[in-house]
C-alpha cells in the first residue's frame, strides 16, 4: 500500500511538472516574437557591431531565448576587452620618433606580445562561441534573424580583428629590427628625433630599404583599421 501510495505520489508529480512546463510552452511564441523584434530593431536595422545591453524586462521577455542571446553578447564582451587593452595600447603607446623607439625597444616589444597573445584569445573565444551557436535549437522563423545577427556581431568583428592585427604586430616586429639595426650601427647612422644622418652608401641604402618597409607596413595598417572600423562602427 505505501508502495502505491509512493508511486501515485510520484506520477501526480509528473503530471503537476509536465502542466508546468506546457505553461511555458505556452508563451514560447511570444518569447520568441519579443527576441526576433529585440535582434532587428536593435542589432540588425543599426550600423556596426555593437550589442546592446537588454533591459531586466527585455531580458524576461525573451523567456527561454535569453540564453541564445547571451552567446552573442558574452563574446562581445570578449572582443570589447582585446579591444579596450592591447589593441588600444598599441595604437596609443606606440613610439612617435626613431629617438622614442630606439629608447621604448621593450614596451614595444611587449605590445607585439600582448597584441599574439589577444589573436590566441579571440580565436579561442570565437572557436568557443561557435560551439554554444551550433548547440542552440531555433524555430524556422529565428534562425535566419539571429544568424545574421549572429554574423554582424560575432562573425564579423571576429574576423575584422584577426584580420587586422597581425599587420599591426608585423608592424612593430619591423619597428624593432630596424631599431635593432640603428643600434648596431651607431657609428654609420646617427640618429636625431625623426632625423637620420647615415654616413656612407652602404647605410643609407639599408636606412631607405627599411624606412621603405615600414611605410608599407603604416600604409597596410592604417588600410586594415579603417575596414575593421567600418565593421564595428558601420562607418
Amino acid at each position: 500500500m505505501v508502495a502505491v501510495t509512493r508511486r501515485i505520489a510520484g506520477i501526480a508529480a509528473l503530471a503537476m511538472f509536465a502542466v508546468a512546463l506546457a505553461g511555458c510552452g505556452d508563451k514560447e511564441p511570444e518569447q520568441r516574437k519579443a527576441f526576433i523584434a529585440f535582434l532587428q530593431s536593435r542589432i540588425l536595422d543599426k550600423q556596426g557591431a555593437r550589442v546592446p545591453k537588454p533591459s531586466e524586462a527585455e531580458i524576461k521577455s525573451f523567456g527561454v531565448y535569453a540564453e541564445h542571446y547571451a552567446v552573442i553578447a558574452g563574446f562581445n564582451a570578449e572582443i570589447d576587452a582585446a579591444m579596450a587593452g592591447p589593441y588600444r595600447l598599441s595604437e596609443s603607446m606606440a613610439p612617435r620618433s626613431l629617438q622614442e623607439l630606439l629608447e621604448r625597444r621593450q614596451d614595444v616589444a611587449v605590445m607585439r606580445d600582448s597584441l599574439s597573445k589577444s589573436i590566441d584569445l579571440v580565436r579561442n573565444t570565437l572557436s568557443a562561441t561557435q560551439m554554444r551557436r551550433e548547440a542552440l535549437r531555433q524555430p524556422d522563423d529565428l534562425r535566419p534573424v539571429y544568424t545574421a545577427a549572429y554574423d554582424r556581431s560575432v562573425t564579423a568583428p571576429a574576423l575584422a580583428f584577426l584580420a587586422t592585427v597581425p599587420v599591426a604586430i608585423d608592424g612593430l616586429t619591423q619597428s624593432l629590427k630596424f631599431a635593432e639595426y640603428l643600434d648596431s650601427n651607431r657609428s654609420t647612422v646617427k640618429v636625431s628625433g625623426s632625423n637620420i644622418d647615415a654616413k656612407n652608401a652602404r647605410a643609407r641604402a639599408d636606412v631607405n630599404r627599411m624606412m621603405s618597409e615600414l611605410n608599407g607596413h603604416r600604409q597596410k595598417l592604417t588600410e586594415a583599421r579603417q575596414r575593421m572600423r567600418i565593421v564595428f562602427e558601420g562607418k
